[in-house]
């Protein structure tokens, strides 16, 4: 159960909800991403690249400011929020803002594995069209999907393994146990746990569950879920997981499970 806002954080929000403008909106965007692997304080070279990026914008710093207060249980929703105003902006503005992005996720070496579900889901929400779904399964079990389909899951899962159940030092044994349990329901004849993919191999596979029929993608989600909530720790999902599952359910155009959703306080903004 998320915890309830502060009121400096509601203080935040608001002041969040009454940003406009391309290069307002792109500082808000480009602080949460440099400040996401860190919590509340960016790291010294994510600090650099975002005050490269946001320099000739006068209220940066103020907006930066009010990133810092968000929770976990506002970030995401407030990123999405945002994402659906650059939307509304032209095309040359969202491409400006991707390309700043870039760079800024490029001030961390290695890139941390949520950067790459953070790209991917941003592309999509400004305006990357999703390959087609295929045609209606006349089962809504995953185990009857054909060998290649299994397989592109198997990669994507392998790369949330690094995530959840978001452990410190996540991607080793909890990781791996959580790999293991996804795969043991899913595809009983499955191999050990794959090398973690790279960026092409996640955004390839990605691309293929993305077709996915529509009444599959929420099972899918539903195991992944279900299976962090027995492998994860005992105060359950911590933020990275829930963060790196949300955003995976939105690139598969699923909803989220109850469980999942009650995690996050989404904004109630107008355009």
């Amino acid at each position: 159960m998320k915890p309830a806002a502060s009121t400096e954080e509601q203080d935040a929000l608001a002041r969040l909800s009454r940003t406009q403008g391309p290069a307002s909106l792109g500082a808000a965007v480009l602080s949460l991403i440099a400040q996401w692997d860190t919590g509340s304080t960016a790291s010294r070279a994510l600090r650099a690249a975002w005050n490269s990026e946001t320099q000739g914008t006068p209220n940066a710093e103020a907006i930066d400011a009010d990133v810092a207060l968000l929770s976990a249980a506002t970030r995401l929703p407030c990123l999405e929020a945002l994402l659906q105003r650059v939307r509304r902006g032209s095309k040359d503005d969202r491409r400006a803002l991707l390309q700043a992005t870039r760079r800024v996720m490029a001030a961390r070496s290695p890139t941390p594995p949520i950067y790459r579900l953070l790209w991917l889901a941003m592309r999509r929400q400004l305006g990357e069209r999703p390959p087609a779904a295929d045609l209606p399964a006349a089962s809504n079990d995953l185990t009857d999907l054909p060998t290649p389909m299994r397989s592109h899951i198997a990669v994507v899962t392998a790369h949330l393994s690094r995530l959840v159940p978001g452990a410190a030092g996540s991607g080793d044994r909890d990781g791996a146990a959580w790999y293991a349990l996804v795969l043991e329901r899913l595809m009983p004849q499955a191999a050990a746990m794959p090398n973690w993919p790279d960026g092409d191999a996640l955004a390839h596979a990605l691309l293929e569950v993305q077709t996915l029929p529509w009444m599959l993608r929420p099972v899918l989600v539903r195991a992944w879920v279900d299976a962090a909530s027995q492998v994860g720790p005992r105060i359950g999902l911590l933020p990275t997981a829930a963060d790196a599952l949300r955003l995976v359910a939105g690139l598969l155009d699923s909803p989220l499970p109850p469980e999942l959703a009650r995690r996050y306080t989404e904004p109630a903004w107008g355009p």
